[in-house]
């Protein structure tokens, strides 16, 4: 059965002043009248119950789960004891499913993306699913079509097409590939040789495979990791749980599943995901994102007032739908305000990540 498995740990500082370590921004209404983790739930309930799902999330984050989802049973939720990144946090999912499903698929999304087309996108994970079940050894991701030549997302390069009877059940609605290599975050220059050819695709991070093989891989590529979740899984019949998951998962050394399996590994699969996806990364995404609502000179004000004089392509939002701004001969600002503190900052850095604010 397909069981979906919601990462919701990260804590989004690029998205400060409104993401913080204390409410990151997967818990946030940053788009539309709903948090990205409800959303990213309501996404896929149509085809995997709420009985197959699982949130896996930081440990100081359990509370902001309740209070999105009242009376949610706690068997649905995953708690980190510390980050540890998505390879470990991957595996702790797939030993938490294993023991409910001994043949289980796994659909794992990020918990703060945006996706609009949600039949197509509920499609393209039911291709990839059916792809595992044709072939259990089969590590399948979703990657999206650039939109432009970005130095923010890793990229996938694609090889030929998938062959057999479930890639031709799907022809000519949703195409797969095998995948030549990954690509991590190059440079702008690089980005645009990338675009050129035609054959990338943004990682969206999106994954789906069985729990079995995931666990394989990683005792093939990260052992020390696999050594330490069957010392978790087997804490379960112990019943010290607990103690033994705080200890063994901080142990754990820091690494995404890409860096762990995904560039180590292969019989890996790409399918061509169509649906329109944001992973909203920085500010900057609100302008793709609300593309149709921004004035004659290119601003964007969300929930705000402006006064813009010789002032072209900002972003304006603000948490007082009342509060008036006023901008006089500046181009492509961002201007983020809450209650707590004010970001004004040029679009090129704010793109860039290399900046951070300490919350205080």
């Amino acid at each position: 059965m397909l069981h979906a498995i919601f990462l919701a740990g990260g804590v989004g500082t690029r998205l400060w002043p409104e993401s913080s370590q204390y409410r990151p921004k997967q818990f946030l209404k940053i788009v539309g009248d709903q948090t990205l983790l409800e959303t990213t739930v309501r996404r896929v309930e149509p085809m995997v119950p709420r009985e197959r799902q699982l949130i896996v999330t930081g440990q100081s984050m359990i509370p902001l789960v309740y209070e999105l989802f009242p009376g949610l049973d706690p068997n649905r939720i995953l708690a980190e004891p510390v980050g540890r990144n998505t390879a470990p946090s991957i595996g702790l999912a797939a030993i938490r499913v294993l023991r409910d499903d001994p043949d289980a698929t796994m659909v794992v999304l990020p918990a703060d993306q945006i996706v609009k087309q949600e039949q197509l996108f509920r499609e393209t994970v039911r291709f990839a699913a059916e792809l595992v079940e044709e072939e259990p050894s089969r590590l399948v991701t979703l990657g999206t079509r650039p939109a432009f030549p970005s130095p923010a997302y890793g990229y996938i390069e694609q090889n030929e097409p998938v062959t057999g009877s479930t890639a031709e059940k799907w022809s000519g609605r949703i195409d797969a590939f095998s995948v030549r290599r990954f690509h991590e975050k190059p440079n702008r220059a690089k980005a645009k040789e990338f675009l050129a050819t035609g054959r990338f695709r943004w990682n969206a991070g999106i994954f789906v495979w069985k729990a079995r093989t995931i666990l394989e891989q990683l005792r093939l590529h990260e052992p020390e990791i696999a050594d330490r979740l069957d010392t978790i899984a087997s804490s379960v019949i112990c019943g010290d749980f607990p103690e033994i998951l705080d200890r063994e998962f901080t142990a754990m050394k820091k690494i995404s599943i890409d860096y762990a399996v995904l560039e180590r590994a292969e019989n890996i699969l790409v399918l061509a995901a169509n649906f329109d996806w944001d992973d909203l990364g920085t500010w900057t995404a609100l302008d793709r994102i609300h593309a149709d609502e921004h004035d004659a000179a290119g601003n964007l004000v969300l929930n705000a007032k402006l006064h813009a004089t010789a002032a072209q392509r900002n972003i304006v939002k603000s948490h007082d739908s009342n509060h008036l701004f006023a901008l006089v001969g500046v181009d492509d600002l961002v201007v983020i305000q809450t209650a707590e503190a004010t970001l004004i900052a040029k679009k090129g850095d704010i793109e860039s990540g290399e900046w951070r604010v300490n919350d205080h």
